[in-house]
């Protein structure tokens, strides 16, 4: 690590929040661990290792690439895709026994042609559309596809699926679609349709609906310790830290500016320390003039724009901090915090948004592994 800046990974923290989730579930309900983008910026492969050490039923990823990279690293675990696949790469589904998302007759026909080409049944989730208006068929139009589906000798619809959009929000809308699906289901069921894991819960469902849950859920976010909503049920901990080092102090005179635009102009004498991070590394642009850092035992505000690969802090009359002190973006120091959640405010978007757009070529330190990891580890070196 040439360059100071890096990320964190707590697996302590996962493993315990993983535990926790299970915890509330009620009995036989199982998990879908959704580790889609790098497993929100945590890390693809050593995250799904730990689940996979702790029993998970099965793994919610976002495209093929990240499905065949499980594969390849050894995963024996059901794969669902969560999202729609293109037509084009059906083969790939059997070949790496990929479970896929289903949305319409088309994609299906083609891969019930490539899984009998294989010579195996693959299992599907049918996705419904129930308010999210994104992937799948409404409801009122799912049925025939249903039954079509089931026509398919190669195709074995073991799943069916909806998603919330407003769980946070609108509970009355959420209710809806909770009983919405439900009565999609039991309509099924009296005409002898059935399904082998139904799901609608994703971290807020886990949390706030627990009549969402059916027999599998999709927890998200909750797995890496952060809140969906400031009224969490859960006992979660914080498994991403992001952190740097000052690269450069210098002191600046009343008047003087700092970064682009001259957006911060000091109204007094301050020491000002340049930070090896930037909107390049997924640091948002959003924060100038508008975070906070942790450098030894204080707090210090982020002043002027982000830079594409800098951020300036102001030290005020602290002239005890030198070059290459540690600085904590996200994480915690000398009892105090900062979390993906605040950011999030400050920079008016959304966590999920803080930790998945973290750029991959920050290193990623993983710590706490578990003694099963640590061995398989040692037996790959």
């Amino acid at each position: 690590m040439f360059r100071p800046l890096w990320i964190e990974v707590d697996l302590k923290a996962l493993r315990e929040n993983f535990n926790n989730i299970r915890k509330s579930l009620g009995p036989g309900v199982k998990i879908i661990a959704t580790i889609k983008q790098q497993a929100y910026g945590h890390g693809l492969i050593p995250v799904a290792r730990e689940l996979s050490y702790l029993n998970v039923d099965c793994f919610g990823v976002g495209s093929i690439e990240e499905a065949v990279s499980l594969r390849e690293n050894g995963f024996k675990e059901p794969i669902l895709t969560i999202s729609a696949i293109l037509p084009e790469y059906v083969e790939e589904i059997p070949r790496y026994k990929i479970t896929p998302t289903i949305a319409d007759l088309d994609f299906a026909k083609k891969l019930n042609m490539a899984a009998a080409k294989s010579n195996v049944c693959v299992p599907v989730h049918v996705k419904i559309d129930t308010g999210m208006g994104r992937l799948g068929l409404y409801y009122k139009e799912a049925y025939g596809l249903i039954r079509k589906l089931k026509r398919l000798k190669a195709i074995n619809v073991e799943g069916i699926y909806t998603h919330f959009p407003s769980a946070d929000t609108d509970p009355d809308f959420t209710n809806f679609q909770i009983n919405v699906f439900n009565k999609f289901i039991l309509r099924l069921k009296k005409e002898g349709i059935v399904f082998k894991y139904q799901h609608c819960a994703n971290s807020l469902g886990v949390e706030r609906y627990p009549h969402s849950h059916f027999n599998i859920v999709r927890p998200g976010l909750i797995l890496y310790g952060i809140k969906p909503s400031m009224e969490t049920p859960l006992k979660l901990k914080p498994v991403l830290s992001l952190k740097s080092k000052t690269i450069f102090i210098k002191k600046i005179k009343k008047g003087m500016s700092v970064s682009y635009g001259r957006t911060f102009v000091a109204a007094k004498p301050l020491n000002i320390a340049t930070v090896s991070i930037g909107y390049a590394d997924g640091y948002p642009w959003s924060l100038s003039n508008n975070a906070k850092t942790i450098i030894e035992d204080s707090f210090f505000n982020l002043v002027g724009r982000v830079c594409m690969d800098h951020i300036m802090v102001n030290l005020g009359s602290n002239s005890e901090i030198k070059v290459a002190e540690e600085v904590v973006l996200i994480g915690e120091k000398n009892n105090l915090k900062i979390t993906a959640e605040e950011v999030a405010a400050w920079a008016k978007t959304i966590p999920y948004e803080i930790v998945s757009r973290l750029s991959l070529k920050i290193p990623r330190l993983y710590k706490n592994a578990s003694e099963k990891q640590l061995h398989f580890l040692k037996s790959q070196s």
